[in-house]
């Protein structure tokens, strides 16, 4: 099915003014008669869209500053400055710098899930990256203009200097925050990472039915388990939320809404619904991607929570993909304001793509982040994930071998527009 769709923002005597159609490619064109002259002016409708959410919604405050979303900088911090510095200097050299990363510390984990985007990334043979590698890396990041750092895994508690790497985050740049499965959120543990300066949590859960979740974590009991440590880590001040996927048969099942509500239930201050995309264990897989008519059904269900201020909101990737989320600088952001490092040292554009461009333990994390967005896969704008198109796992996704060991070498795939195909 297609995902085309045009969105009209103004309209006079029966004519378009102001209205963007987003490709099939992913690409958004402008088809209003007024569009050319917006789009001299789109680091102002950038700012306009960002302000406007801003203003919607306040989950909590860190420190004394407003937080409006637990995945992004404290109004009016350091961190969240250089954010937007950065989104404007990305405009204005046309080109792009991060401004997050994942760093998946570990691949060990206690789970089996069948959904696992980290499967087939563990490399017996290579040890992960020391600690001392492992700081570099965030410096690195920092220096480059990240303002998020996302630790995840595998299980991020599983790492034993784990509260080391988050206190070396400097909160004057960047905000350090954790994704977790939640067994090992202990009393020890969450005082500790209280202690590192943690800024937000999310613990992960598939399903409100414990039964069903600790079926696709293949681990009983880690539902009540999870949630308990939720509690423990919202007692301690931190901002907590959850985190889960959308795909095609929970979506038929209205997953995403008892999702929202059960995050409403237990206090959580923001929910982040990944689409369920195919890679890790099931990257050949597309058989649970969403529909187009799923996409824009959950589209405008955050869309509606984020217009009324609901907490949580429901910071879905259906919104993210939306095209006034990508006119607020946002669309997908593989390689071009994110890129996921493995705990190996390599470095891909985001979790859910399994290609590999360097690793920094060959090469500097700069010289990597510019052969990727400098890369014809990458060196674009994209409205929605390039992991859910068609033309693009055609070139970059079907060619890998399904007994490889991820993330697979962009050396080893074809160097091509696959917009163009």
């Amino acid at each position: 099915m297609s995902i085309e769709r045009e969105q009209i923002f103004w309209k006079f005597l029966g004519r378009k003014m102001i209205s963007y159609k987003r490709l099939e490619t992913g690409q958004v064109i402008g088809t209003g008669l007024l569009n050319p002259l917006i789009d001299r002016l789109s680091i102002l409708v950038m700012i306009f869209f960002q302000s406007n959410f801003y203003k919607n919604t306040i989950v909590g405050k860190w420190k004394g500053k407003t937080v409006s979303n637990t995945f992004a900088p404290p109004i009016g911090s350091g961190p969240m400055i250089r954010a937007l510095k950065g989104l404007v200097k990305n405009f204005l050299l046309g080109y792009s710098f991060p401004i997050a990363m994942t760093f998946a510390v570990t691949y060990r984990c206690q789970c089996k899930c069948v959904h696992c985007s980290a499967g087939k990334h563990i490399k017996e043979d290579i040890k992960e990256l020391t600690t001392k590698e492992a700081k570099k890396l965030i410096d690195d990041a920092q220096k480059l203009g990240v303002t998020i750092i996302a630790f995840t895994g595998g299980e991020p508690l599983l790492r034993e200097d784990i509260f080391e790497l988050i206190s070396h985050v400097n909160q004057k740049k960047a905000m350090p925050i954790m994704f977790t499965n939640g067994q090992y959120l202990t009393d020890e543990n969450v005082e500790k990472l209280a202690d590192a300066g943690l800024y937000s949590l999310f613990v992960s859960i598939d399903s409100p039915d414990p039964q069903e979740h600790d079926n696709l974590r293949r681990m009983p009991g880690l539902f009540n388990t999870a949630i308990e440590g939720f509690k423990k880590a919202k007692s301690k001040g931190m901002l907590v939320g959850l985190s889960s996927y959308a795909i095609r048969s929970h979506t038929e099942r209205k997953m995403y809404k008892k999702l929202h509500e059960f995050g409403m239930k237990i206090g959580a201050q923001n929910i982040i619904l990944f689409d369920g995309v195919p890679t890790g264990s099931m990257l050949k897989n597309t058989s649970e991607v969403l529909t187009p008519e799923q996409r824009e059904e959950i589209h405008l269900y955050s869309a509606e929570h984020f217009r009324k201020g609901t907490i949580p909101p429901l910071s879905s990737q259906a919104w993210q993909n939306s095209l006034e989320a990508y006119l607020a600088g946002i669309g997908c952001l593989a390689g071009n304001i994110q890129l996921y490092a493995s705990a190996y040292g390599e470095i891909s554009p985001c979790d859910f793509t399994p290609i590999s461009f360097g690793n920094i333990r060959e090469e500097s994390l700069k010289k990597i982040w510019f052969k990727m967005v400098q890369h014809p896969a990458y060196d674009h704008k994209n409205s929605v994930c390039r992991m859910q198109l068609q033309k693009f796992r055609k070139f970059y996704i079907d060619p890998i071998p399904s007994d490889a060991i991820l993330p697979y070498p962009i050396e080893k795939l074809p160097r091509v527009d696959y917009r163009k195909y």
